[in-house]
């Protein structure tokens, strides 16, 4: 089966590289290409795409030498086919299906489906840019301008945050579509029930990992508090400050409701805490949602060893405190330019 995308990659690139041409300057060309072809990319992509022009004289691909693609035409067709009729079916869920997949984990993985599916156009939802209200750029452009201004110091900044933790990738709803390809489905969060899930909350900062908590249920105010008061305060002493000096490290948490209750509010006054009012809608900016995003990778390479939720505690604490300390120095050396890049899309969401 043939599939057309609406729009090639070159004649993207063309566009591009024309209106550039024509003097225009980069957060422009930005919003001509939604408007005419309905896709979302950053400046950084067109920054690249004039370069490259500039150094090759064109924007065409340079010939690959890499490996024989490990999916035949035919293959890549039955796995196509599948997922136009059902766009709800994801990469993993392809790997798993025996029809799509005869040979299994030794002929190809779920990463290598859902890069074929991306080079066919179909990109999964949860890849997108989600859309933001202009009071929410507005909130995000005036919180990175005053970091900019500021030169503001991140290997201060405590970061918090929960998350539920399990080795399979279906906890959102999945939707493959082409490029400005309109959705009328709410692709929202999805509570995923699975018996290896884990519920964690933790803390990161510039010099390493706070401890990782287990908890059950849902994080209510009380149990926020006690979070802050046992673990935070205990891993990082200094976040507390006196009447007249403020603490060294600063706390940053969202503002999900236990975070910005009265109660939670009293408790941080009363230690004196310095936090950082955070932008709504933000966790693009967040650097413990790539920790967790790296965690999660790591629990899926390991899917088809772990039973139970005990089996997936083992194992987050063992890449918690084995592996995700090394990320850390880059995380927080990404801040400033996330900052800049949130001001050059005037507050819009960072793909």
């Amino acid at each position: 089966m043939e599939i057309e995308k609406p729009h090639t990659q070159l004649e993207v690139r063309y566009f591009v590289i024309a209106q550039h041409e024509f003097g225009l300057k980069q957060v422009q060309i930005v919003d001509k290409v939604f408007e005419n072809f309905g896709i979302s990319i950053t400046q950084s992509a067109v920054s690249k795409i004039i370069s490259k022009y500039k150094e090759d004289g064109t924007v065409e691909d340079r010939p690959k030498s890499g490996r024989p693609k490990k999916l035949t035409e035919t293959q890549e067709g039955m796995i196509i086919e599948a997922v136009l009729e059902n766009r709800t079916l994801n990469a993993t869920r392809v790997f798993q299906d025996n029809s799509l997949n005869p040979q299994g984990k030794s002929h190809v993985s779920a990463r290598t489906i859902s890069r074929t599916l991306k080079s066919r156009g179909l990109i999964d939802s949860t890849d997108l840019v989600e859309h933001i209200n202009e009071d929410c750029m507005e909130e995000r452009l005036a919180f990175a301008a005053f970091c900019q201004q500021t030169n503001f110091n991140w290997e201060r900044v405590i970061f918090t945050d929960e998350c539920d933790l399990f080795p399979d990738k279906q906890g959102n709803l999945h939707y493959r579509r082409f490029k400005g390809e309109r959705v009328d489905l709410d692709l929202g969060p999805m509570e995923r029930w699975d018996v290896r899930k884990v519920k964690v909350w933790g803390s990161i900062s510039y010099n390493g990992v706070g401890t990782l908590v287990r908890y059950q249920g849902t994080v209510k105010k009380e149990l926020y508090i006690e979070f802050l008061q046992e673990i935070l305060l205990k891993d990082f002493p200094l976040l507390k400050g006196t009447k007249t000096r403020q603490g060294k490290f600063i706390l940053q948490q969202d503002n999900a409701s236990p975070h910005v209750a009265l109660d939670t509010k009293k408790f941080i006054e009363g230690n004196r805490i310095s936090t950082l009012k955070w932008p709504s809608n933000s966790p693009d900016l967040s650097i413990i949602e790539n920790v967790w995003s790296f965690v999660k990778e790591e629990l899926f390479k390991k899917n088809d060893s772990l039973e139970t939720a005990d089996d997936t505690w083992e194992e987050i604490q063992k890449i918690w405190h084995g592996q995700v300390n090394l990320l850390l120095p880059k995380l927080y050396s990404s801040l400033p330019n996330r900052m800049k890049t949130v001001i050059e899309l005037e507050g819009k969401r960072i793909n």
